[in-house]
């Protein structure tokens, strides 16, 4: 079976923001649906782009159909109330858990970067399409995952169809820790060597310096040593 996209409209920063900002009025589905409408056809004019938009809003922030998501949701809410200068790095893990081709894309682009230092359009959908099939829904869902991406200021583009990274430091180890946790989680692996943590594709937008003690006092985290070096699990 295809697996599903439903990434298929651009996002911006303020509309997941507005998305979390609506929770705090303990509003039901139907009067969040309404605010968010309202909220956003100040921007989209039509009727179908603005259900989409809404619904990946609210697949993203609101729905409780995965326990899993509803888990990581909590931690991301209390770390956004508490942290919003951290808004780009705490959506950017809620977009990995939600959307399997978001989480791929990016891993495209971080291994990409790893030896080029710009991205082009056409090589990001040649290498989506060898993982996910070469599907016309895939195509324009592309287009609308990579300006989502622009819209949350961590590339840039000097010309059409070509890309550079701009990077987001993270200081604050509680949220970087959240997303650590995250990544381990998408990237389904048993576990990460410590040195391993520091180059997470997925988290390619991101500086970052993990420290072990910051990994040992989160009880999240199985520290063991294999041999001489000290892995990371989550528990």
């Amino acid at each position: 079976m295809a697996k599903a996209i439903g990434l298929s409209r651009k996002i911006k920063l303020q509309w997941l923001n507005k998305a979390v900002d609506l929770l705090g009025e303990n509003l039901t589905e139907e009067e969040y649906k309404a605010k968010m409408n309202e909220y956003l056809s100040f921007e989209i004019e039509s009727p179908t782009v603005l259900r989409k938009t809404r619904e990946i809003l609210m697949r993203v922030w609101f729905y409780e159909d995965d326990v899993d998501v509803i888990a990581i949701r909590k931690d991301a809410l209390d770390l956004i109330k508490k942290y919003p200068d951290y808004d780009v790095a705490i959506h950017w893990c809620m977009l990995l858990v939600v959307y399997p081709v978001f989480a791929d894309l990016s891993r495209l682009i971080g291994r990409i970067v790893e030896f080029n230092d710009v991205i082009t359009l056409s090589q990001l959908k040649q290498k989506l399409y060898d993982e996910w099939g070469e599907r016309s829904t895939l195509y324009h869902s592309t287009d609308k995952i990579i300006a989502t991406i622009k819209e949350l200021g961590v590339i840039t583009s000097d010309k059409p169809g070509n890309y550079t990274i701009v990077k987001i430091t993270v200081t604050r180890s509680s949220v970087l820790n959240f997303m650590l946790r995250v990544a381990m989680k998408v990237c389904g692996k048993s576990y990460y060597s410590f040195s391993e943590l520091d180059d997470i594709n997925v988290l390619f937008p991101f500086d970052y310096i993990i420290t072990k003690e910051a990994l040992i006092n989160d009880t999240t985290f199985i520290i063991q040593t294999l041999g001489r070096e000290l892995t990371v699990a989550l528990r």
